[in-house]
């Protein structure tokens, strides 16, 4: 009875550190933004909601071509998780922007209504701008560590991977999804 008592904390502690997705494609989040933008995190802070029960990264992004939507020049993206007062809320899987990263994000309003931007599908709608060492090609990323993603077809848990693929491809199937070939 013990060694099954300890056996089931032992999941249930495991169970409790990851996030589970529901695979998006790009496709699905294109539908599902307001706004695909591409630009840089230019400052970050963090702060309590107003129940002072979450701590939620807010990054000033700079907009520097928009894909779908209308965005302005700058943005707010919030993102639950972070840092304040000395305490830290850690969500597993969602990564927060880096002060000069370059983006592809893949945006809707916050549900909070204010004023900020969320990510789609938690973090599958956050894309790094990478360099291909190889190639020199800009590609973009959303893999993350600490996530996984429920297999539709076989109901198989496994960890996610998300997707890479070049600046260009990306742009065609953004553009393709909103009806802009």
């Amino acid at each position: 009875m013990r060694r099954t008592l300890i056996i089931l904390l032992f999941l249930f502690a495991w169970a409790a550190q990851a996030t589970m997705v529901k695979p998006m494609s790009v496709e699905d989040l294109t539908s599902a933004a307001s706004a695909v933008v591409e630009g840089q995190a230019t400052e970050s802070w963090t702060s309590w909601n107003a129940e002072h029960s979450r701590i939620y990264t807010y990054t000033r992004v700079q907009v520097s071509r928009t894909l779908k939507g209308s965005a302005s020049q700058t943005m707010v993206v919030k993102q639950l998780g972070g840092s304040a007062d000395g305490y830290t809320q850690h969500v597993s899987g969602v990564r927060p922007m880096q002060t000069g990263e370059d983006a592809l994000l893949f945006l809707r309003p916050s549900d909070a209504h204010d004023g900020t931007m969320v990510i789609v599908g938690l973090m599958q709608g956050h894309f790094r701008l990478l360099r291909d060492s190889a190639t020199g090609d800009k590609v973009v990323s959303n893999g993350v560590i600490g996530a996984e993603e429920l297999q539709p077809n076989t109901g198989k848990v496994r960890p996610y991977r998300g997707s890479m693929l070049t600046l260009g491809q990306m742009e065609l199937r953004v553009k393709k999804a909103v009806g802009h070939d």
